[in-house]
């Protein structure tokens, strides 16, 4: 017997979360079903072991490029007719990367032993996201697994493309950044303190900011170390927080109420979910059970949100263009389109439609935001060093009218 983690709509709608114990996949489903409960998430939990596992999840994932190339050999694989478990053990047979090349025999294992595709996934969180396991899962159920993965894989591509575009743009200020603030270290921490004995010497009545300037140096000449190994802690949690789900949240949140960021993750969003269900709208699969499986991988509330008011349109009978209309994700343009889909029946065309032009879109802020990001570094440290300069050579003025006695 396995044990499974499930979550399910009851009748009147409500989510139910639980566990489950069965045979198999299966017999866990059909138990389910019995108690009129419509599954949305089943999950094998993994087995406890009782052995000491050094080997921590963060450093078992595999490269962006890896798990692309994999998903798209597989599904053209698929395409071609070869059983999922033999196209496993293919796959398997020529991967390099060795975590990568355990997983596929552990997947191959499972899929051999029984096991769906999207439940064998699900037991390696730390490479597969619930997206990945959800798309899967649907494409199972759908009969359009191929057409997926394909999906998945240019997703993944896309995904890796935002990342060099952004870590490009970001080469060059991050180094400026760098230099920047080795240079204000140095300044004042060495530089600063000989002026400050110079000008205390000439008992001149310093100006504010120059008496701002000289506390500050002060400080950081007592505790430099201090301060670097706060910045680095900091820094370092910082990051770490980011790799939770709930700081991408909030991150995510946050950048939704940002202007310059606005329109970066709107796009983002509009792409992701209209990819999704123009994908499988076409092939066949019901709307509510397709906006259902997207609503599941969402965490971010304010996505989160969009896809339950269509949801909820859908069951109230009512039109997708009302659920989108005036929220925060589909801008105008998207709902209008979106609307004759509805009319003309062509939604998944729509759909489509809507995430390529959105992408275009994508690109287009991403490029607009980076660009941003020098000249507003650059006049930061202007303003910066302005300030350096005003604090230090107003007093320097002022004693070259001092008559030395």
């Amino acid at each position: 017997m396995a044990n499974y983690n499930y979550k399910a709509k009851d009748q009147s709608g409500n989510e139910i979360k639980g566990i489950i114990s069965a045979s198999d996949e299966s017999a866990a489903l059909n138990q389910l079903t019995e108690k009129n409960l419509v599954v949305t998430d089943l999950t094998e939990t993994a087995e406890e072991s009782n052995n000491l596992d050094f080997e921590l999840s963060f450093f078992k994932g595999v490269p962006a490029e890896t798990l692309s190339a994999f998903l798209l050999q597989l599904s053209i694989m698929i395409k071609c007719g070869v059983n999922l478990s033999e196209a496993l053990q293919s796959l398997e047979q020529g991967e390099e990367n060795k975590n990568f090349k355990k997983v596929l025999s552990e997947l191959r294992t499972k899929v051999y032993g029984g096991h769906s595709f999207s439940t064998a996934l699900a037991a390696h969180p730390e490479i597969f996201d619930k997206f990945t396991v959800s798309m899967v899962r649907v494409g199972e159920t759908g009969g359009v697994l191929e057409q997926v993965l394909i999906k998945l894989s240019s997703s993944s591509k896309r995904r890796m493309a935002l990342k060099s575009q952004i870590l490009g743009a970001l080469a060059y200020p991050s180094i400026l950044l760098l230099v920047a603030t080795i240079v204000l270290i140095v300044l004042m921490g060495f530089a600063i303190p000989q002026f400050a004995a110079m000008f205390l010497k000439a008992g001149l009545d310093l100006p504010l900011a120059t008496k701002i300037l000289i506390a500050v140096s002060t400080f950081l000449s007592k505790y430099i170390i201090q301060v670097i190994v706060v910045g680095a802690v900091a820094l370092v949690a910082f990051v770490l927080f980011l790799f939770t789900e709930n700081g991408r949240n909030i991150v995510t949140e946050i950048s939704l109420k940002i202007p310059v960021l606005q329109k970066v993750t709107q796009r983002y969003f509009v792409v992701q979910i209209a990819e999704s269900m123009g994908l499988l709208l076409g092939a066949g699969v019901p709307l509510r059970e397709l906006i259902m499986a997207i609503e599941n991988t969402v965490t971010v509330p304010t996505a989160k949100g969009v896809l339950v008011k269509m949801r909820e349109s859908i069951d109230q009978g009512s039109s997708l263009k009302q659920a989108l209309e005036n929220g925060p994700i589909f801008p105008a343009m998207a709902v209008k389109l979106v609307e004759t889909g509805e009319m003309t029946g062509t939604l998944d065309n729509m759909f489509g439609e809507i995430a390529t032009y959105y992408d275009d879109q994508l690109q287009a802020a991403i490029k607009s935001a980076l660009s941003m990001l020098e000249p507003l570094l650059i006049a930061g440290m202007a303003c910066l060093v302005g300030f350096i300069m005003l604090a230090v050579f107003v007093p320097l003025f002022k004693m070259s009218f001092i008559k030395p006695k």
